[in-house]
């Protein structure tokens, strides 16, 4: 499904995060401490990009009524904790819930979004 002109900006930031997981995730499986290593030379540029694209999701969504939001607010304040992690495994916690979280974002909440909501998205640009 083509995503929406609204949305699209968002689907393609959620391609770069998803490298990011897929890089913690591949580097905690060969050794934790390149991982640390790896994260601490990447962490704040990727928090600050995080940081900007929830707040930009957080504002389109306002003013919408939808059960979906609730799992994606809550997903958004963990990830804000877990992207602060020190340790290996609380950086692996991190990737786990980005990767899950941004695929429930394309495959269920934005797609509903764009059929039951699109022209709040609209006003809300």
């Amino acid at each position: 499904m083509k995503r929406s002109e609204t949305l699209q900006p968002l689907s393609r930031e959620h391609h770069t995060a998803l490298v990011y997981a897929k890089r913690l995730l591949n580097l905690y499986e060969q050794d934790s401490e390149v991982m640390l290593s790896y994260w601490a030379g990447v962490c704040e540029g990727v928090q600050s990009d995080l940081n900007t694209h929830f707040k930009e999701e957080e504002v389109l969504i306002q003013g919408i009524n939808e059960p979906l939001l609730d799992r994606f607010k809550d997903e958004h304040r963990q990830l804000r904790v877990l992207m602060h992690a020190q340790d290996a495994e609380g950086l692996k916690a991190f990737a786990h819930l980005l990767k899950g979280h941004i695929r429930f974002e394309e495959r269920e909440l934005f797609p509903c979004l764009e059929t039951c909501h699109y022209d709040i998205l609209q006003r809300n640009l």
